[in-house]
Parts: C-alpha cells; sequence; structure tokens
C-alpha cells in the first residue's frame, strides 16, 4: 500500500499490534523524530536506536514499503507536506480540524488495507446464496445493522435486522442452513451478539463477522470474518462515529454485488424506488 504522504504518521501508529518490541520502539522514534530520521541512513539509524538494520527493513516492510529506501522517500514527502505552508483558508487550518480530517482519511485507509478482494467477493457469495439474511448489532452496531438492511434490501437481497438480544437468539434458534447469519460487533466482545451468532451456527446457518478485533471469541465462530478499524486508538477517535468504517465495508460489498449483476440489481432498486415514489 501506498500512504498518502501527509497521513504516513497516522499509518505507523494505528499498526503498532503488528511490531516486535525493536519493530514499536523504531516506530515510536520516527514518530517523535520524523525530521532527523530522514536524513539518516539505515546504518545510522540502527546505531542510533540499538537495533539492527534487518530490523528497520522488516519493519519497512511491514507497513507495505518495498524497503528502507522507499520508506526515506515517502518520510521526506511527509516532511514536505507538513512544513509546506497552506495557501487555502478555512475549516481544515484549525488544528483539531486537521485531526479529525485526518483520522477519517486513517479510517478508509486501513479499511481498505485490511480489505482483501477475495473476502469482499465471499462476502457477495454468501449474501447472493443465501434464502435469508439476518443482522445482529446492538446499540451503534444495531444502527449499522439497519442500514445494511435498507441498503442491501433495495437491491432483491431478503435481509431482516435484529437489533434487540431476546429477538435475536429467537430468530438464530430459526435459522437454517440455508441462512446468511451477520454478527456486527467492532469490539468484538458484545455478549448478546456472541449468544445469538452461537445458536445460529448449531443450526447450521452460514457465519459472516464484522468486527476489529480478530482474535475475538466472536471471530472464531465466523465462516468469514470481515475485520475493520477501530477508533478507540486515535486521537480524537471519540469523535468519529463508530459506523463509518462499518458503513465503508457496507458500501464496497454492495459495489461488488451491483457489479456482478448489474443490470438486474438496477432493474430491483429502480423498481423499489419507484413504489416509495407512488405512496
Amino acid at each position: 500500500m501506498e500512504y498518502l504522504g501527509e497521513n504516513l504518521l497516522h499509518g505507523i501508529a494505528c499498526t503498532m499490534e503488528k511490531f516486535t518490541s525493536s519493530e514499536a520502539e523504531l516506530a515510536k522514534y520516527i514518530i517523535k523524530n520524523p525530521d532527523e530520521i530522514s536524513q539518516l541512513s539505515i546504518s545510522q539509524i540502527a546505531k542510533k536506536i540499538h537495533i539492527s538494520p534487518a530490523t528497520i527493513t522488516r519493519f519497512c516492510q511491514k507497513i507495505s514499503f518495498s524497503g528502507f529506501n522507499e520508506f526515506k522517500h515517502e518520510l521526506k514527502r511527509y516532511i514536505d507536506l507538513k512544513d509546506k505552508p497552506s495557501k487555502a483558508s478555512g475549516i481544515k487550518e484549525i488544528d483539531y480540524f486537521s485531526n479529525l480530517y485526518q483520522n477519517h482519511l486513517e479510517i478508509i485507509e486501513t479499511t481498505f488495507r485490511k480489505m482483501n478482494y477475495f473476502d469482499i467477493q465471499q462476502a457477495v457469495f454468501l449474501l447472493n446464496n443465501a434464502q435469508k439474511v439476518h443482522v445482529y448489532g446492538i446499540g451503534n452496531s444495531g444502527i449499522a445493522a439497519q442500514e445494511f438492511k435498507w441498503k442491501f434490501f433495495r437491491i432483491g437481497i431478503h435481509v431482516e435486522s435484529i437489533t434487540d438480544p431476546h429477538q435475536a437468539v429467537m430468530d438464530a434458534a430459526l435459522s437454517t442452513d440455508k441462512s446468511l447469519v451477520i454478527g456486527i460487533s467492532v469490539s468484538g466482545k458484545t455478549k448478546e451478539v456472541i449468544h445469538a451468532i452461537k445458536i445460529a451456527k448449531k443450526q447450521g446457518a452460514a457465519i459472516l463477522v464484522i468486527t476489529s478485533d480478530k482474535t475475538s471469541e466472536l471471530t472464531q465462530l465466523a465462516d468469514l470474518p470481515l475485520l475493520v478499524m477501530s477508533k478507540n486508538n486515535m486521537h480524537m477517535g471519540q469523535n468519529i462515529s463508530s459506523t463509518l468504517p462499518l458503513f465503508l465495508l457496507f458500501d464496497l460489498i454492495y459495489t461488488e454485488l451491483v457489479a456482478k449483476d448489474y443490470m438486474n440489481r438496477l432493474q430491483i432498486r429502480d423498481k423499489t424506488l419507484k413504489a416509495l415514489e407512488d405512496i
């Protein structure tokens, strides 16, 4: 992946979980001292931080660069963008709005980085082959579940969204091997969703899970887990709707679904929109 220059350090900070202790030490030093690092050779950095050049190379590859030279070039571009005076005046000149803007960009970048085309294809396959789709979500994930229903129902997917824990359990008990059950929990820890998914799995339903935690119990229950970004480790993340990365994922799946059967899906969408106009 190629980072946006002005978003480079956000990308490093949000990839901390992938790093070894030595790589994490390097990452923290880069974030604090980007100008200095951009002027040093790989051997100088290794000596300064007391790590091996091989560790620096592995670090660069983990954040999707071919090696140190490509990373250093991108770091210099970041510094140029950071130091370049802005000609435009407006909302992005206010520090906290600028940070919010960067966070939104990082959510988009990280969501695309976590996704691969095969997973999107698999999700479309499950949607197309399910007799009925059941989507479970509580709280903000419940809002996302309802959005999923209306988005995909308009193009002919038979979707039911369940946001009540008791109803989710009863609905799961009535699912079959022809059902696709989607559990949404960004944290991966929503007990009510996990409980309902366990029941649906026993019924033989296909399970698709949307979460940010690849190690969660919910993820382990999935036939297909789709990972989104958690905003909890982002500066000012509390100001960003937790549904944002979910809606972005929905758009990816929706776009692929329509692309695979364009004329048919378009006709269905037009038919449902026409019905609304006639009310």
